[in-house]
């Protein structure tokens, strides 16, 4: 039987102390039969700087941009037709920015490489019915995460359509994968049917939109603690999460 971790970056794998990181590490080191996708809002240049810490489990797979982006982990290209699906639909990054530049208070992320998603900063109060219609109109998704994130997404972009699209490529099945995540842009994957964790510290709107879900896992433990713990429930790990190493 297959075993795959599909999570979150920050907040997630990158969350916790340096001790939680490093004990999840050794973890997944000692059970290579757990594949390792990551699922993050960041590009991926972003996640080619992440790869260079030493206590980040290296991944089979990447989805970034949100689910706009999926390669492999092993070499960083495009997984097609995954991603060329994925970005059906897409009018393109300067279509996108020339429509919304009538909404002021959305603020252009120029530090991150952007290709197949557009990505800014707004406040919560600023997030109106008038501008989401903008970007539907346009054939788009979005997605607002962590009260300052408003990302604009190809049509079938999401973590967790990412997600099916590589598993029906790779012939996973939905109670083979556990995900893991702390921000509502994580939302999608817990609507796949896998396993899940949530971990301590996570959005609020994360755990209104879960609460009445049963397969989602609510250690008290943030960052890599959670989801070393919600290794240790579903026994995919030898040591049990309670005895530390």
């Amino acid at each position: 039987m297959s075993r795959i971790l599909v999570t979150d970056l920050d907040g997630t794998l990158l969350g916790g102390t340096r001790e939680d990181r490093r004990r999840l590490r050794d973890a997944l080191a000692g059970h290579p039969e757990v594949t390792i996708v990551f699922a993050t809002g960041r590009a991926l240049a972003s996640v080619r700087e992440v790869l260079r810490d030493p206590l980040v489990p290296p991944p089979r797979w990447i989805i970034a941009d949100v689910g706009a982006t999926v390669v492999d982990g092993t070499d960083l290209t495009p997984v097609d037709p995954v991603q060329e699906q994925l970005r059906t639909g897409w009018p393109g990054p300067d279509r996108v920015r020339a429509a919304l530049r009538r909404f002021p208070a959305l603020v252009y992320q120029q530090d991150v490489a952007q290709d197949g998603r557009c990505s800014y900063r707004l406040a919560p109060d600023l997030l109106t019915r008038e501008l989401t219609t903008v970007v539907e109109d346009l054939g788009c998704a979005w997605v607002y995460s962590a009260d300052r994130y408003f990302d604009v997404l190809p049509p079938e972009a999401s973590k967790g359509n990412a997600l099916r699209a590589l598993a029906g490529k790779l012939g996973w099945r939905t109670d083979e994968i556990l995900v893991a995540g702390d921000s509502l842009n994580d939302l999608s994957l817990f609507r796949t049917g896998a396993h899940a964790v949530v971990v301590a510290g996570a959005e609020p709107a994360l755990l209104t939109a879960l609460a009445e879900d049963p397969l989602v896992h609510r250690p008290d433990r943030a960052g890599a603690a959670g989801i070393h713990a919600a290794l240790g429930e579903l026994g995919w790990l030898t040591e049990s999460p309670a005895h530390p190493t």
